[in-house]
């Protein structure tokens, strides 16, 4: 908005009605044609003061209107908005290494128990950060135990935002591919709902107070969508029943990875956030069947369920550390319920261990080794646990032969190639194609053309 003019003659009058009992009693437009007649024989030494007034008054508008971007926003309240937003992503950290140190000084960091929570939604608020949500899973993991428990359910909305309703079809066909309200499936309760939620969170937490906020864990795709739902549910309870914090779960990933290897003592493995961070974003699990509600089975949709996607998100915690902590991958538990483990943990002294047969069985492989690998040895670090990958059936060359390998300098250039016209007779028509025109006659053209000369 541009700020408010001022001129010598209004600041006349607004100094009349304030200092007069006459011009306290008329209005503004009446004030002015009383004042507009003094106004004319006052010269421009009496106006003088009345026009500094306007021009000082000016002044301090301008410098109280703030500075906006080129989309009409302000830029301190920008400003603010982006220190708030790195306060509450440096609490997160500082919160999730709280956690995950508080596992490591126990010594029983693989038996630190985290929450994961994903949603589905129909829609969007087009005014607010709200999401109608379509379907809630969230389970409980721990490196030893893989998938705790788990919570899943449809939900039913009962109706949607008035005028979105083909962006919501259009979302919904792209992804879960839920049906829409009225014939929503799962739970249409809404109140109900989020107290099982929070008392399932709750349980999944029993050391915690009952003023302590709830911490659930979610990609940075997931994270907005997690907390607009919940604040959808929570709009229809009557009261808050807890507050629930949604963190980075690839951030836990990161600093996870670097407390179990600091907790064995490997030193010579360089972990970082684009290593942690690929995993999520390269998703190996996607497409494993099993993992996900009936419905999206039935559907081929299962990419998208709630339930699959938190349950691969385990499998990216166990595949990516449970080798460093010797712990035996359980189908179901830390991989997906038909696949089998594709790393065998070993001590590298144990002779027994490395000259046997690399099977894909872990249980017979560690059961032919003579000395047992156990939690003990690797906290006390009286010996080195060795994670090694032995399936490499995603490449097609020998990973220890140099030869299949080969660098860029080691190559042999290919020979050139003579031009194909060169070996064929002057006659042919094919040789005008192949060499430069400027070494032919028109004859030689007219001849591939097979025209009659002009």
């Amino acid at each position: 908005m541009a700020p408010k003019k001022f001129n010598g003659f209004m600041m006349f009058v607004n100094e009349w009605r304030e200092k007069t009992a006459e011009g306290r009693a008329v209005s503004l437009p009446q004030a002015i044609s009383k004042c507009g007649e003094t106004w004319k024989n006052m010269n421009t030494q009496q106006r003088g003061p009345y026009n500094k007034m306007a021009k000082n008054a000016e002044v301090s508008a301008r410098c109280q209107v703030e500075r906006l971007n080129c989309h009409g926003q302000s830029l301190s309240a920008l400003e603010r908005e982006e220190m708030e937003a790195a306060e509450r992503e440096l609490n997160m950290k500082r919160t999730t290494e709280r956690i995950v140190l508080a596992g490591k000084k126990r010594h029983d960091l693989e038996n630190t128990k985290f929450i994961f929570a994903a949603f589905n939604y129909f829609t969007k608020s087009m005014t607010n950060d709200i999401y109608i949500p379509a379907e809630f899973s969230a389970c409980q993991f721990s490196l030893k135990s893989g998938i705790c428990s788990m919570y899943s359910s449809h939900i039913d909305p009962g109706q949607l935002i008035f005028g979105q309703g083909s962006e919501t079809m259009h979302h919904t066909k792209h992804t879960h591919q839920l049906p829409l309200p009225p014939n929503a499936m799962g739970e249409s309760d809404i109140g109900r709902l989020y107290a099982n939620i929070v008392e399932y969170l709750r349980a999944c937490n029993p050391d915690a107070k009952p003023n302590d906020p709830l911490v659930v864990f979610a990609t940075p795709e997931f994270m907005p969508i997690v907390k607009g739902c919940f604040r959808y549910l929570e709009s229809d309870s009557e009261e808050p029943l807890a507050t629930i914090h949604i963190y980075d779960i690839q951030y836990l990933l990161y600093v996870l990875k670097l407390e179990v290897l600091d907790s064995v003592d490997i030193r010579n493995v360089t972990v970082n956030r684009t290593a942690t961070d690929s995993l999520f974003i390269n998703d190996y699990f996607c497409y494993h069947l099993g993992i996900s509600c009936q419905y999206h089975e039935d559907i081929d949709r299962c990419q998208y369920c709630t339930q699959s996607i938190i349950s691969r998100w385990c499998y990216v915690f166990s595949d990516f550390m449970c080798g460093d902590l010797a712990i035996t991958p359980l189908p179901g538990k830390h991989m997906p319920p038909k696949q089998e483990p594709k790393f065998r943990v070993s001590n590298p002294g144990n002779e027994s261990v490395n000259s046997s047969r690399i099977s894909s069985n872990f249980s017979k492989t560690t059961n032919k080794s003579t000395g047992k690998v156990s939690n003990d040895t690797f906290t006390s670090g009286q010996s080195i646990v060795k994670h090694e990958i032995f399936d490499h059936s995603a490449f097609s060359a020998d990973l220890n032969a140099a030869k299949d390998f080969p660098s860029l300098g080691g190559r042999k250039p290919k020979p050139n190639r003579n031009p194909m016209g060169k070996d064929l007779a002057p006659g042919d028509p094919r040789r005008a194609w192949n060499v430069p025109a400027s070494k032919y006659r028109v004859k030689d053209f007219e001849d591939s053309f097979k025209m009659p000369p002009s």
